[in-house]
């Protein structure tokens, strides 16, 4: 079985290097709804199924590279963020991003979803996926999705390439003999 991990397109969105609680939360949000810059990436020939975020950037970009069936699911979806403090100063982006994460690795309640949650959904639809027929998988997701996704892989004996954090629009191949 084969199944390749594709990062959505790069979003096309402004970024402010610092931020207060409250902006970072809108810049959250807006996010996950703002259009992606495509790339000419089209990888069809190779993939019998796709399965995909239900997020507005997997969804297009999905639709741009794999021309096949698509399967959204929100089981793919990005792991929700938001501020875990309500600081009305201005802290940089990058120690938002990490101060979020570290909650979230914690389950704390003010994050949207915990570790755990995460993990029983990714894994949720990663069975499903291992049951399905086809062997060749294509998967459209985000950053910290396909993190937790490769993690899976991993212990199921898939072998492919590490990443830290996935590029945008590249395509990471993972097999089983």
């Amino acid at each position: 079985m084969r199944i390749g991990l594709v990062r959505h397109f790069r979003v096309d969105i402004k970024k402010n290097r610092f931020m207060t609680s409250e902006g970072y939360n809108k810049y959250s949000h807006d996010y996950d709804f703002a259009d992606v810059i495509p790339n000419e990436v089209v990888i069809d020939k190779d993939w019998d199924k796709c399965y995909c975020s239900i997020l507005p950037r997997a969804m297009k970009t999905a639709r741009t590279i794999y021309h096949g069936d698509i399967i959204p699911t929100d089981k793919l979806r990005e792991i929700p963020s938001a501020a875990a403090f309500k600081f009305k100063f201005f802290l940089p982006y990058n120690l938002w991003a990490i101060l979020n994460r570290l909650v979230w690795s914690l389950n704390r309640p003010v994050n949207p979803e915990g570790k755990s949650r995460t993990s029983q959904r990714i894994n949720e639809i990663m069975d499903t996926i291992f049951m399905d027929s086809a062997e060749n998988i294509l998967i459209v997701s985000h950053a910290g999705t396909m993190y937790e996704i490769e993690r899976i892989l991993r212990r199921k004996g898939f072998k492919g390439p590490f990443f830290f954090k996935p590029r945008n629009g590249k395509l990471y191949i993972y097999e089983k003999k």
